[in-house]
């Protein structure tokens, strides 16, 4: 409310607050604060969330350890769904699955010349046919709990989980195959003697990003950091 004022010759003046002293100002004031720190801290929750959905986190392993012989399974019937080791203890053959994104030949030891390997690494996911050809027994074990390796057997493996993101010289150990990321920004037959007919190298160097798939066929390789 403005105050009157009467001066020393009796003039009355009305003495009117200056504008920031006036209620509706700080009030204005409390409101602009509010609004901008909730606008901050949604930002700060936004660029959380981003930074942890980008970031791979493990998932439970839900694989159950089962032995297997030659034949056709279904997963989520025959087979619980799961990331396994898949293991030949007996005999020599094919593992592949219907949609072609896993076709080695798995036996108890190694043998390069037929690229033969003795254990695969892969996701068994539900509703999907695997097959085992020429295999007397199959062990699938369930994965140790996800950790950063730099030596790796065949199979798919996770940046994020199973590599650390980075970049890497990667070089064939033991036996000859495809080595790809899901991406496609790997694709290469490596081994350890280069051969420029078939255009197989001993080693490539590439960035691996959290959220890729290293696929391999090698029985070993190993991951040099750069």
């Amino acid at each position: 409310m403005a105050k009157k004022m009467v001066d020393k010759d009796g003039n009355t003046y009305v003495q009117v607050k200056p504008w920031y002293k006036r209620w509706w100002v700080w009030v204005l004031v409390v409101i602009l604060i509010f609004v901008i720190g909730s606008a901050a801290g949604s930002d700060d929750s936004s660029s959380s969330s981003s930074s942890s959905s980008a970031t791979s986190k493990p998932v439970k392993n839900t694989a159950k350890e089962v032995t297997l012989g030659a034949g056709t399974y279904k997963v989520g019937q025959d087979i619980k769904p799961g990331r396994y080791v898949v293991t030949a203890t007996n005999g020599s053959g094919n593992f592949t699955n219907k949609s072609g994104s896993i076709n080695v030949i798995l036996g108890t030891s190694e043998d390069d010349d037929a690229g033969q390997i003795t254990s695969y690494t892969a996701d068994l996911h539900k509703g999907e046919t695997i097959k085992l050809e020429g295999i007397q027994s199959t062990d699938f074990k369930p994965t140790p709990k996800p950790k950063y390796q730099t030596t790796l057997s065949a199979g798919s493996w996770k940046v994020g989980q199973d590599i650390k993101p980075g970049r890497y010289e990667i070089k064939a150990m033991q036996g000859s195959g495809n080595l790809t990321t899901s991406d496609g920004d790997v694709n290469e037959i490596l081994g350890t003697e280069s051969d420029s007919d078939s255009g197989q190298v001993t080693h490539v160097t590439a960035n691996l990003s959290n959220g890729q798939t290293l696929n391999t066929d090698l029985q070993q390789i190993k991951l040099i950091k750069k």
